[in-house]
C-alpha cells in the first residue's frame, strides 16, 4: 500500500496489491506524453477470451515485429500468410501496422477509423484490430503513447486542453536501437550454426 491509498478500507479492498507508486520516466516536466525511446511497455494483447483465461501477451521489443504463419516471424499464428503484417517502432517514436493481407482496424481519431488492410496505420493505446479470426488490443503507457497529453482525457479535448510541446529527437535512439538489433541476431546466427556444426560431428 502506497500514499496514494492512504484512506482506502482495507476490510473492504483486501486484494489492494502492495505495489510502490512510480512515476512515469519524465515525471516533472509537464503534462507530456513524450517519454523515452520505446518506454510504456508497448505490447499486444490477443482479445476475445473467456473470464479467467489467460489472453496471449506479446510485446514489441523489436525494431520491426513480423506477424505471420511461417516460423521466422515473431508471433506465429495458424491460418495467417506466411508474413502477414508488420509493426514498425519508426523514428518518431511511434508503432505503425501494414498489412500485406485481411487486415481491420479502427483507432478513434483517425480520419478512416475503419479499414480492411491498412498500410501504415498508426497504433494508439487501446485501438484494436484484426487479423483474419485473431483480435489484437494495442496497449501502451499512456505516459508514453504520443498525442494530446494523457490521451485527451484531462481537461477537456482541444480548446479546452493546450497541446503538448513537440516531441524529442528519437532518431538517435532509434539507430542505436537497430544496430543492437542486427548485432544479437549476428550472435545468435552464430551461436545457431556452431550448435549445428556440433550436432553434425556428433551425429557422423
Amino acid at each position: 500500500m502506497t500514499e496514494l491509498d492512504d484512506g482506502v478500507n482495507r476490510q473492504r479492498h483486501p486484494d489492494l496489491p502492495d505495489l510502490a507508486h512510480s512515476d512515469p520516466p519524465h515525471f516533472g516536466s509537464g503534462p507530456t506524453t513524450h517519454s523515452a525511446y520505446g518506454a510504456g511497455e508497448p505490447r499486444l494483447v490477443m482479445i476475445g477470451f473467456e473470464r479467467g483465461e489467460d489472453a496471449p501477451v506479446f510485446h514489441l521489443t523489436r525494431e520491426v515485429t513480423k506477424i505471420g504463419s511461417a516460423p521466422d516471424n515473431d508471433v506465429v499464428l495458424e491460418g495467417l500468410l506466411p508474413h502477414h503484417a508488420t509493426i514498425t517502432h519508426t523514428d518518431s517514436d511511434e508503432y505503425v501496422l501494414d498489412s500485406m493481407g485481411e487486415t481491420e482496424t479502427s483507432s478513434a481519431g483517425e480520419e478512416s477509423p475503419y479499414d480492411d488492410a491498412p498500410k501504415g496505420a498508426r497504433l494508439r493505446h487501446g485501438g484494436g484490430f484484426k487479423i483474419a479470426g485473431y483480435s489484437f488490443a494495442f496497449q501502451r503507457r499512456e505516459y508514453a503513447d504520443h498525442g494530446r497529453p494523457f490521451g485527451g482525457r484531462t481537461g477537456g479535448e482541444f480548446s479546452r486542453q493546450s497541446r503538448q510541446e513537440s516531441p524529442p529527437d528519437y532518431r538517435e535512439a532509434h539507430t542505436g536501437a537497430i544496430d543492437q538489433e542486427r548485432i544479437a541476431d549476428a550472435q545468435r546466427a552464430k551461436e545457431e550454426a556452431e550448435r549445428r556444426g556440433e550436432s553434425d560431428t556428433t551425429s557422423s
